[in-house]
């Protein structure tokens, strides 16, 4: 019978040779590299919509949600009344994101208040993967599935949570910071807190910490995707958190290793979209020619939006080459058109400067695509789970 045992959760000191102080110093560049980014604000906002959906459906996924991304893309371009409880668990990870967002702050402590209502938020409304006590501590025992560790008994949970968020939020040397993520990702598993939902949970609380720790683009948070670690091999992840279980030295300096090597290379990837020049020509102008193609626009629509996406912003006037035959108010009436269906949005409410858009229209499934294509979405979630 599989019994509890402690381990103390202590930071490590890899020797100079180790694997994970080179990680740490490649994550350490990356974190003090000043993204400034040539790609608009407004297109940038949406391109991170889209990977708040890619983070939301991985971290579904690595619990069994058998959603494909072409099933939740079609989703949000439908956008029906009626969702299934797997759409509605992805729906609710993307709430628990903005919720991070909107209250970590760099330097700011991550809290037991925050970490319960992210668990209140993730499994809100579901029923096979909800909770009896949403935001709550477990108040029995819980046993993870084809594990060796017995996580501790319920009376030990609220002080081993305590423990946690003091180490989190310890004013350790910032060489340090990053060692802590994948620490605190795997000590949370460790605890198991809720009566379910800890995996979705754990994955908001390491996208919390790296924005905690200062990776942001202008002030803005950078796109992140740190599930897209642990979704491309999911029997990995949980292999990599058991043998983490064991508590040593080495074991937990393999985990880091693990998990930080993933979040440098998605990192190094994902950072490449602040360029305009190469997120226009890599995703978004085949976005729009995969839309024609589809017939999905028409061939005026399809000038209207690669004009918007050379220039970046457009104002009307921008716009008449790409409409020759029309005069003022028919071009006013084409720009209306794609206002109304979200493929021209205004840079601000009322503003009449229009930037592509995509994030809630037909033009997500070529933008999905494109992405796919250059490499920035993990196989594991285009592919059906088996």
């Amino acid at each position: 019978m599989v019994q509890f045992v402690h381990h103390p959760l202590r930071l490590l000191n890899p020797s100079f040779d180790s694997p994970l102080l080179d990680v740490l110093t490649d994550l350490e560049h990356l974190r003090r590299l000043q993204i400034q980014g040539t790609t608009p604000m407004p297109v940038f906002m949406q391109l991170k919509q889209v990977f708040h959906v890619l983070e939301s459906l991985a971290s579904a996924r690595i619990e069994g949600n058998h959603t494909t991304l072409a099933d939740y893309v079609e989703a949000r371009v439908i956008d029906g009344p009626n969702r299934s409880e797997q759409l509605q668990e992805i729906a609710n990870i993307e709430r628990a994101m903005q919720q991070v967002e909107d209250s970590v702050e760099p330097g700011e402590p991550v809290t037991e208040h925050l970490l319960r209502g992210l668990h209140a938020t993730t499994v809100d409304g579901l029923k096979r993967e909800g909770d009896t006590n949403p935001g709550a501590y477990r108040q029995g025992a819980v046993k993870i599935a084809q594990a060796d560790h017995q996580p501790p008994e319920a009376p030990q949970v609220p002080d081993y949570m305590t423990e946690l968020v003091t180490f989190i939020n310890r004013a350790d040397p910032p060489k340090y910071d990053l060692m802590k993520v994948a620490l605190a990702h795997h000590r949370f598993a460790w605890v198991h807190p809720f009566g379910n939902g800890n995996g979705r949970v754990v994955r908001l609380l390491t996208y919390a910490m790296l924005i905690k720790y200062g990776f942001r683009v202008n002030a803005v948070v950078r796109l992140l995707n740190p599930a897209a670690v642990f979704c491309a091999d999911r029997n990995a992840y949980y292999a990599r958190l058991g043998d983490a279980d064991a508590g040593t030295d080495e074991a937990l300096e393999r985990w880091c290793v693990y998990v930080l090597s993933g979040v440098r290379d998605e990192l190094t990837k994902v950072d490449r979209l602040a360029d305009y020049e190469h997120l226009k020509a890599k995703v978004l102008l085949p976005a729009v020619n995969y839309a024609r193609e589809r017939q999905l626009i028409t061939p005026l629509e399809q000038a209207v939006l690669t004009t918007t996406i050379k220039a970046g912003t457009v104002k009307a006037g921008d716009l008449e080459a790409a409409m020759p035959d029309l005069n003022a108010n028919q071009r006013t009436y084409q720009i209306r058109k794609l206002v109304d269906g979200g493929m021209l949005q205004p840079i601000n409410p009322g503003a009449r400067q229009y930037s592509i858009g995509f994030s809630h229209n037909m033009l997500l499934r070529g933008v999905v695509r494109a992405l796919t294509d250059e490499g920035f979405i993990p196989a594991a979630l285009v592919a059906p789970p088996v």
